[in-house]
C-alpha cells in the first residue's frame, strides 16, 4: 500500500502541470460549451440538481477522452482542439441566451443565411463574448506550450477509450440522452444538414386534375395527443369543452399507427406511403398531387422541419415556419397559437387549397405547451424528472394541453366559419403518449397507449350542403378501425382527383359496406 502511495505521489509530482492543465480543459468545456444545455432545465429539489449534475458528469466523462487523445500532439491540439472549441462556444452562446436547439434546422440557417442578416445578430454581448473566448484559447495555448508534452501511457488511453465508448453505451439504454447536448448535438445538427433523406419522392403525374372549383382543406397535425383523453371521446374529464359544442365534427376514435414518434409517423401522414411500407421509397407528396390539380398549398409549422418529412414538406407551395430555431426539446418554444395569424392571412385569399398547421401540441414538456389560464387541473408538473413527480401531476399537465388544444382548434373553426366556401377541417396527432401504463411514459415506445392517435373532422355548412353523401358517410365511418393512412387517401377523396390511382376504401368520406 505504501509503494502505491508513493508511486502515486511521484507520479503525480511528475506530470502534476499537465495533469491540472487537463483538468482546466475539461472545467472550460462544462463552462463555455456543456452546461449551456442545462440551464434551462426546470428542476425542482435537491433530487433534480443531484441526478442532473450525475448527467453533466457522464456527458463530460464521454467528452475527457476525446480531450486527452488531442492533447498528446501539440499540432493537433492547435490545428483541432482550438477552433472546435471556439466554434462550439459561438453555438453555445444562442443555446445559453435563447434557449435555441441546435439541430439541422439551425445549421441550415448558419450555413445558408446571408452574410448581411448575420451581420444583424452581433450585437455587443455576442462581440464581447467572442473576444473573451479567444482570449482563454490564446491563455489555453501559451499554458499548453509551457508544459512538458504529454506522454502516451497506456492506462490513459484504455480509460480515454472507455470513457469515449460510454456516449454509445448510455445512448443505447436511453436515446437522445447525450445526442440532445452540447457539444454532440452539433456534431449531430451538421451530419443531418448533410445527410439526405433516405427515400426518394416521386411526382405526381402532370395529368391528373380535380373537377372541385372551389375547396379550402384545413389539414392540422397535432404532436403526441391520445384520443382516449379526449372529452368528446369520453374521457373522464372535459378536456375539449369548446369543440364538444361545435356542431358539424365527427371523432375517430379508433385511429391506429404503429410509429410512436413523429419522425418515422409523418412521412407517412402526408405521402403515399402506407404504414406498413418499409423502407419508404418513392413516395408522392399529398401536397404535390394538391398542386397538380392547381390548388394551393401552404404549410405553417411550429417544429423544426426533421430530415425525415422535409422533402415532403418543401412540396408545399409556400412554408411558414414560426420557431424554427427551437426544436420540441426546447422550454422556451412559442405556443401554437403564433400559427393563428399567418394562417389566417392566408386563408381569407379567395383560393381553392390544402393548409397545414403543424402543432407542437402536448410534446414533453407539457407545462410550456399552455398559457396559465388553461392550468385547471393540478397539481401540475414542477420538474423534468419524471421519477421525482406523482403520476397525477404528469397526466393533470398532459390535460391542460389538450384543453389548449380544445381552444386552439376551436379558435381556427371560428376562422373558418365565416367563409363562405366549403370547407372541411381534419386534425390528425401523429401518435399517442404513454402516461404510466405498464410503468411507461412519453411517447416512441412499443405499448398501445401510443398507437392510438386523436383524429377529427370538422366541416362548414357550404360543404355539408354541397356534399352530404360524403358527410353520411362520415358519419357512419366514425366507429371503424382505420390507420393513418386514410389521411392521404381521404385528402385526395375530397378533391375526387382524376387521372391517379389511390384507395377510395380508405377514405373515411367513402360508405364503406
Amino acid at each position: 500500500m505504501e509503494k502505491l502511495k508513493s508511486n502515486i505521489f511521484l507520479f503525480f509530482k511528475k506530470y502534476k502541470s499537465q495533469i491540472y492543465f487537463y483538468l482546466i480543459l475539461n472545467c472550460l468545456v462544462v463552462f463555455f460549451i456543456s452546461l449551456a444545455s442545462y440551464v434551462h432545465i426546470p428542476l425542482s429539489g435537491f433530487k433534480d440538481r443531484a441526478l442532473y449534475t450525475i448527467h453533466i458528469i457522464l456527458l463530460q466523462f464521454s467528452i475527457s477522452g476525446y480531450l486527452y487523445l488531442i492533447t498528446l500532439n501539440k499540432w493537433i491540439f492547435r490545428f483541432v482542439f482550438c477552433p472546435v472549441f471556439f466554434v462550439l462556444s459561438l453555438f453555445s452562446f444562442w443555446v445559453f441566451t435563447q434557449d435555441i436547439s441546435v439541430t439541422q434546422s439551425l445549421v441550415t440557417v448558419v450555413m445558408e443565411t446571408k452574410p448581411s442578416i448575420v451581420f444583424d445578430l452581433l450585437s455587443v454581448q455576442y462581440i464581447v463574448y467572442i473576444v473573451f473566448v479567444l482570449n482563454v484559447l490564446f491563455f489555453v495555448n501559451r499554458y499548453y506550450a509551457r508544459i512538458k508534452p504529454i506522454e502516451i501511457k497506456w492506462i490513459f488511453v484504455v480509460i480515454s477509450l472507455i470513457s469515449i465508448s460510454s456516449y454509445s453505451f448510455i445512448e443505447k439504454r436511453r436515446n437522445g440522452t447525450l445526442r440532445s447536448r452540447l457539444p454532440y448535438s452539433v456534431f449531430f445538427g451538421f451530419n443531418d444538414y448533410f445527410e439526405k433523406p433516405n427515400y426518394v419522392l416521386a411526382q405526381a403525374p402532370k395529368e391528373i386534375n380535380s373537377p372541385i372549383d372551389s375547396l379550402k382543406v384545413i389539414l392540422v397535425l397535432g404532436e403526441t395527443v391520445r384520443a382516449d383523453h379526449l372529452g368528446i371521446n369520453g374521457y373522464k374529464r372535459q378536456t375539449t369543452p369548446l369543440i364538444s359544442k361545435i356542431k358539424n365534427i365527427v371523432s375517430f376514435q379508433n385511429i391506429y399507427t404503429p410509429h410512436t414518434y413523429t419522425g418515422s409517423s409523418l412521412p407517412r401522414i402526408i405521402s403515399s406511403a402506407s404504414i406498413n411500407t418499409n423502407p419508404l421509397n418513392k413516395l408522392v407528396s399529398v401536397y404535390d398531387v394538391y398542386n397538380s390539380c392547381n390548388f394551393n398549398t401552404v404549410w405553417f409549422g411550429n417544429q423544426e422541419l426533421e430530415v425525415s418529412y422535409e422533402s415532403l414538406v418543401k412540396t408545399n407551395k409556400a412554408v411558414v415556419l414560426v420557431d424554427s430555431l427551437r426544436s420540441v426539446y426546447s422550454f422556451n418554444k412559442v405556443l401554437d397559437e403564433n400559427l393563428l395569424p399567418p394562417f389566417k392571412k392566408e386563408i381569407i385569399k379567395k383560393q381553392r387549397g390544402l393548409y397545414s398547421l403543424h402543432m407542437i401540441g402536448s410534446h414533453w414538456w407539457y407545462e410550456n405547451r399552455y398559457r396559465d389560464i388553461f392550468r385547471v387541473f393540478q397539481p401540475v408538473m414542477d420538474s423534468k424528472h419524471i421519477p421525482s413527480l406523482e403520476a397525477e401531476q404528469i397526466i393533470n399537465s398532459y390535460d391542460n394541453t389538450i384543453l389548449y388544444l380544445d381552444f386552439f382548434l376551436n379558435s381556427i373553426i371560428g376562422s373558418l366559419d365565416n367563409i363562405d366556401e366549403p370547407v372541411v377541417l381534419i386534425y390528425i396527432s401523429d401518435h399517442g403518449e404513454a402516461l404510466g401504463e405498464n410503468g411507461k411514459w412519453l411517447h416512441a415506445q412499443d405499448i398501445d397507449a401510443c398507437k392510438n392517435p386523436a383524429m377529427l373532422v370538422w366541416y362548414s355548412e357550404a360543404y355539408r350542403k354541397l356534399y352530404p353523401d360524403k358527410i353520411e358517410a362520415l358519419k357512419k365511418n366514425k366507429e371503424k378501425v382505420f390507420s393513418t393512412d386514410v389521411i392521404y387517401h381521404s385528402l385526395l377523396d375530397l378533391i375526387k382527383v382524376e387521372g391517379m390511382d389511390y384507395k377510395n376504401n380508405l377514405s373515411v368520406f367513402r360508405s364503406l359496406n
